[in-house]
């Protein structure tokens, strides 16, 4: 969303999670001059949720609400204490989070969420909500696996897709809002002695320039627009998850597309992406479209 009132929006469900990405958000909301907006949401009720089975259905819910307007409660506290600048106001809404998060990126300009929540299965880093809002927010996703790093570069990756391309506009931008560098980063893939046939290294040698080229041509007026960010290329043999998740062990923030060349149509999480998102130890943004 354009219009500059709109909010950064941060779901929580008191999770230390949810907690570590209303601290990315309000940081986010200060740079960008946007007020915050703590948001959680009271779902269908699960069976599992009651701890005896004598308990009724309205104490169950009663018990939801509870914990979801201590959710919003301990998100705001910690809000106001990360960026006092920033307006902030909570809200509590009924039904799935999942949906609740999807219609509340209709108006928002950044959503924010932490990688897993109260209900993660131990193992499983990305949870559903974090998954679902990657796939079908309707602004830029962050998802918050740990503490933040407040130094490094952000982190784009670049394979030519409409999707990647629009993410190295996003990532330019908060590279300026951040005041780093941004790390441009291009893969392709490895070889083995028979995969082809002829100079096997002139090949590799072919490639590079190649992705060398593509990177130039993605990242063209970019620097004129941001002339404070300082760019660094990296093209490397290997797999695209790998490179970055590799480049995230000293970033800020790491910037990707929904899916890239390799997608399938229908398939709207790419592996890279997926993959980016379960392991990488800074936050990840989830860009969709040109901001």
């Amino acid at each position: 969303m354009t219009d500059s009132t709109a909010p950064i929006v941060v779901g929580v469900d008191g999770s230390d999670c949810a907690l570590m990405a209303v601290r990315w958000a309000a940081a986010a909301a200060s740079r960008e001059k946007r007020p915050l907006r703590v948001l959680s949401a009271v779902g269908i009720i699960p069976g599992a949720y009651a701890p005896t089975a004598m308990m009724t259905s309205d104490v169950v819910i009663e018990a939801m609400q509870s914990d979801a307007r201590r959710a919003v409660e301990s998100g705001t506290a910690v809000a106001k204490e990360t960026a006092p600048d920033v307006p902030v106001d909570g809200k509590v809404v009924g039904g799935s989070p999942l949906l609740a998060l999807r219609h509340a990126s209709g108006q928002a300009h950044l959503l924010v969420v932490g990688r897993r929540g109260v209900g993660g299965v131990r193992g499983l880093l990305l949870g559903s909500v974090s998954n679902d809002a990657a796939i079908h927010a309707e602004c830029p996703v962050v998802v918050v696996g740990g503490p933040s790093p407040t130094a490094g570069p952000v982190v784009v990756g670049v394979d030519g897709s409409p999707t990647s391309t629009a993410a190295i506009g996003h990532a330019f931008r908060q590279a300026d809002l951040l005041q780093t560098s941004l790390l441009a980063v291009h893969t392709f893939g490895g070889f083995s002695g028979t995969a082809f046939y002829g100079d096997q290294h002139q090949i590799i040698r072919q490639l590079r320039d190649e992705g060398e080229e593509l990177l130039g041509e993605q990242l063209a007026g970019y620097p004129e627009d941001y002339p404070d960010v300082k760019i660094e290329r990296r093209v490397e043999i290997g797999s695209p998850a790998d490179a970055l998740v590799d480049a995230a062990e000293t970033a800020q923030l790491v910037v990707v597309g929904t899916r890239g060349r390799g997608g399938i149509r229908g398939l709207l999480l790419g592996s890279t992406s997926r993959a980016v998102l379960q392991v990488a130890r800074c936050p990840v943004m989830v860009t969709h479209t040109a901001p």
